[in-house]
């Protein structure tokens, strides 16, 4: 069984150890040459490897401290360098008395060769001459030229690296900017296009003349309402109204004052609308107002209140008064007098046709059978 001292290759070391083990050998670990001197003193190790550049004491150092030991038989030593000092490493390690140089990186397979090779050799005495200053120098002056050298090419490695790195940066950057740009420029085509989308569907949603929502509008809410009703299980209600004698008006004043009668009728019902309401230009001089969360008495004076208040507008048309005009109007409620949305638009029609029949500027509530003036 041989004791080996390692220093300062602490990742080396743990592979080499399990090797060692199996067979019986002691491993020892030294932070540093002045660890390993104590440790030799101690242990007196048969083999010790050692980086010739250690910290705080080099491979020459120790060898030569370790030569001056008197009265002991000095273990033997295998140098470790790395592959960019080889040349110098090898005279510098014949020079401090080392058996073998081993070039670094090296497999703990290889490095457990040169350790048993070592060891077969016959072991040297206590009286071989110590290290000769003169070739250490020598082989130090090599190592430090090779050292020199190779800092050289790393500088100038470094040196391009850096260059190259800031070239990098600048073209990642100019990237960046560029897609940023292009981002930002997708984004706001983006939301131009989700704007002008928004604005077509408002417009093929919405009455020019008045300002309310059309038709089309309403057959989709009434399907929204609907769902919604059965889902709170609260009512809403439908209300159809229609300007008397809207033709009669056309050909005493024009079209352009019964322009002036819908715009002015559509805004006063805009004035008394909640926020949940709906208000829509059915067609001609009709409208539809659908009232959610609303009962049928609620319905009721929403209607009388529109009625009466149309009558009160003032409507001018080319500096001349147009008037007065009254409205007609049928309500109909969810889920009284309709299972959806468009059962009740038409039992809502139905009150209003039987509203023209008694007389007209009245109000009919679903099938109620006397009119509310």
């Amino acid at each position: 069984m041989a004791t080996i001292l390692i220093v300062d290759e602490p990742a080396l070391a743990r592979r080499l150890a399990s090797l060692l083990e199996q067979r019986g050998d002691r491993l020892l670990e030294a932070a540093d040459g002045e660890d390993a001197l104590r440790i030799v003193r101690a242990e007196n190790p048969e083999l010790v490897l050692l980086d010739i550049l250690m910290p705080k004491m080099d491979g020459h150092e120790f060898a030569l401290r370790l030569r001056a030991e008197s009265g002991r038989i000095p273990p033997r030593l295998v140098f470790l360098a790395a592959a960019c000092i080889e040349t110098g490493s090898r005279d510098l390690a014949r020079a401090c008395g080392a058996e073998r140089l081993v070039t670094k990186p090296v497999r703990p397979e290889a490095l457990l060769a040169v350790i048993n090779a070592v060891l077969a050799a016959p072991r040297p005495g206590p009286g071989n001459p110590l290290p000769d200053p003169g070739a250490i120098a020598t082989s130090v002056r090599l190592i430090a030229s090779k050292l020199y050298q190779r800092a050289t090419e790393l500088e100038g490695l470094n040196t391009r690296l850096d260059l190259h790195a800031a070239n990098c940066a600048e073209r990642l950057e100019t990237a960046r900017a560029a897609l940023e740009q292009e981002v930002t420029k997708r984004l706001w085509a983006e939301k131009e296009l989700t704007q002008a989308n928004l604005r077509l569907h408002d417009k093929a949603m919405r009455d020019a003349l008045t300002g309310l929502n059309n038709r089309g509008y309403l057959e989709e809410s009434l399907d929204r309402e609907t769902s919604r009703a059965r889902r709170s299980n609260q009512p809403f209600g439908v209300m159809m109204i229609d300007i008397d004698h809207f033709k009669r008006c056309n050909d005493r004043y024009g079209h352009a004052a019964g322009d002036a009668v819908l715009r002015a009728v559509g805004q006063y019902m805009l004035s008394l609308a909640r926020g949940e309401d709906i208000l829509c230009r059915y067609g001609g001089e009709e409208f539809v107002v659908v009232m959610a969360h609303a009962s049928p008495g609620t319905v009721l004076e929403r209607a009388e209140t529109l009625r009466l208040g149309v009558q009160k507008l003032r409507i001018e048309c080319d500096g001349q008064r147009v008037g007065p005009v009254t409205l007609s109007a049928g309500i109909a409620m969810f889920p009284d007098h309709g299972e959806n949305g468009q059962a009740v638009l038409l039992a809502a029609d139905a009150a209003l046709y039987r509203a023209k029949q008694a007389g007209r500027n009245c109000i009919v509530a679903g099938n109620a059978s006397k009119p509310q003036r």
